[in-house]
């Protein structure tokens, strides 16, 4: 089930097209995250403004995600 996730330092999450991407940081301002830099599996990075992450339909349970994907 994919459903909006908290950004959490160190996790690997699958998204929709089941790519594996990983928070490898994130930034804070006044106790609130504003940006997350994500890793994808080959090694590319990307920073994302803390909207943009929210609005990926992601899965942190990555059997229950592989699951749903092969059921596509």
């Amino acid at each position: 089930m994919f459903i909006k996730q908290q950004p959490v330092v160190g996790a690997w999450y699958v998204n929709r097209s089941g790519k594996l991407i990983k928070v490898k940081l994130m930034v804070w301002h006044h106790q609130e995250a504003v940006s997350v830099m994500i890793e994808y599996l080959d090694g590319n990075r990307q920073v994302l403004d803390a909207d943009a992450w929210y609005s990926l339909e992601l899965s942190r349970n990555l059997q229950q995600a592989a699951r749903s994907l092969l059921q596509q």
